[in-house]
C-alpha cells in the first residue's frame, strides 16, 4: 500500500457533495440510508476551516454553509443538539466561521463570532462545557470540563488575532495550565475525575497544544512528543487506534477519526521518526475508505463519517507532504 493509492481527491469531493452538504448548508454527521446522521454544527465549523484553505474555489458552498451555521447559533450564543449547547462545538463552529471569513466568504450576521465567543468565554471561565447538559459518567468525555477543550485554543487564538483582548490571552494561559495537568505519562486523562483516555479526546487535546506551541504561547514539546510517542507505542498491528485506553489495554473498537488524527499529529511532529506508524496509520485509513470517497467511522460500519473524511483528507496529504499547525482543522 502507497500513500498515493489513498484517493484524497475524492475525499474532497465527497465532502462537498449533496451527501454531506444540503442545498440548504447543512451539514450531516454521516451518510448510511439505514442510519441516517444528523445536522451537526461542530462538524460544519470544521468542514468551514478545511474548505478557507482550498481558497476561492470553495467560495459558494462556504457561504452557503456559514449562513447555516450562522442560523444554527441559539439564543444563549452556542451551538450544539438535543436542547443542549457544548463550548466545544461552539469553538469549532467559531474557528469556521474566522477561517471562511479570512479566505473571502460572507458572514450573514457580523455579530455571529461575537456571540459565539461570548458563549465559549463565558462557559470556560466558569469551567462548563456548556448549557444544558445531562449528567453523565465521569468518563464521558464530551459533557466533561476534560483534555478536549486544550483545543478550543484554536478559536480563542483565532478570535484574539481578530480582536487582541487580554482576557482573552488570559483565558488561554488557564486552559493550558488546568488542562496540562490531565497528561499522565503520555497520555491525557478524560478529566480529573477519570483514569480513562478517550483516544479523539486524547487528540484533540495535543493538537491545541501544537496550536499554542507554534504561537509561542509557551513551552509543551515535552508532553506534545510524549503524547505522539505514547499513540505509535498503542498502535494496533494494523494502523488503526482503539477508541479508548485505561492505563494498560486498548479499549473498544479501532476508530477512524483518532487514527486520522494520529497521523497528523505524527506528521506535525517529526515525519521521520514516525514513518512507520504514518504508513500504517493511512493503510488503515485506506481500508476504511469507501467507493463514493468518504471513511467509515469503524470497521463493519456503513457509516460513512464526515468529521473522519475531514482528518483522513488532511492525514493521507500530510503524510505525503507534510503539514502545518495552521492547518489543524
Amino acid at each position: 500500500m502507497t500513500i498515493s493509492l489513498v484517493p484524497g481527491a475524492q475525499m474532497l469531493g465527497w465532502l462537498v457533495s449533496p451527501s454531506v452538504v444540503g442545498s440548504d448548508g447543512r451539514v450531516i454527521s454521516w451518510s448510511n440510508p439505514q442510519h441516517r446522521g444528523y445536522p451537526y454544527p461542530e462538524i460544519a465549523g470544521y468542514l468551514l476551516s478545511l474548505l478557507a484553505l482550498e481558497g476561492d474555489a470553495t467560495l459558494d458552498i462556504r457561504d452557503r454553509i456559514a449562513t447555516h451555521l450562522v442560523g444554527d447559533i441559539s439564543r444563549s450564543g452556542g451551538v450544539g443538539r438535543d436542547g443542549a449547547d457544548y463550548v466545544f462545538d461552539s469553538a469549532m463552529a467559531l474557528a469556521g466561521l474566522i477561517a471562511h471569513e479570512s479566505a473571502g466568504g460572507v458572514l450573514p450576521d457580523a455579530r455571529s463570532v461575537d456571540r459565539l465567543f461570548d458563549f465559549v468565554s463565558a462557559n470556560l471561565a466558569a469551567r462548563r462545557a456548556g448549557t444544558g447538559l445531562s449528567m453523565a459518567a465521569p468518563d464521558h468525555w464530551s459533557v466533561s470540563y476534560g483534555c478536549h477543550l486544550l483545543k478550543v485554543v484554536i478559536a480563542l487564538c483565532a478570535y484574539d488575532d481578530r480582536y487582541p483582548m487580554s482576557t482573552t490571552r488570559a483565558l488561554v494561559e488557564r486552559l493550558a495550565s488546568e488542562l496540562t495537568r490531565l497528561y499522565d505519562h503520555g497520555r491525557f486523562r478524560v478529566n480529573a475525575d477519570s483514569s480513562l483516555t478517550y483516544l479523539h479526546s486524547h487528540c484533540y487535546a495535543v493538537e491545541g497544544l501544537l496550536v499554542l506551541q507554534g504561537r509561542h504561547r509557551g513551552e509543551f514539546g515535552d508532553l506534545i512528543r510524549g503524547s505522539a510517542q505514547w499513540l505509535a507505542e498503542i498502535q494496533s498491528p494494523g494502523g488503526g487506534l482503539h477508541a479508548s485506553h485505561d492505563g494498560r489495554n486498548s479499549l473498544g473498537s479501532l476508530h477512524t477519526d483518532a487514527t486520522a488524527q494520529a497521523v497528523r499529529i505524527w506528521s506535525l511532529v517529526d515525519g521521520a521518526a514516525f514513518r512507520e506508524q504514518i504508513d500504517r496509520g493511512v493503510d488503515f485509513l485506506a481500508e476504511m475508505a469507501t467507493p463514493v470517497g468518504g471513511l467509515r467511522y469503524e470497521p463493519g460500519s456503513n457509516d460513512v463519517n464526515t468529521w473522519a473524511t475531514i482528518f483522513g483528507l488532511q492525514a493521507v496529504r500530510w503524510a505525503g507532504q507534510g503539514g502545518q499547525w495552521q492547518w489543524i482543522v
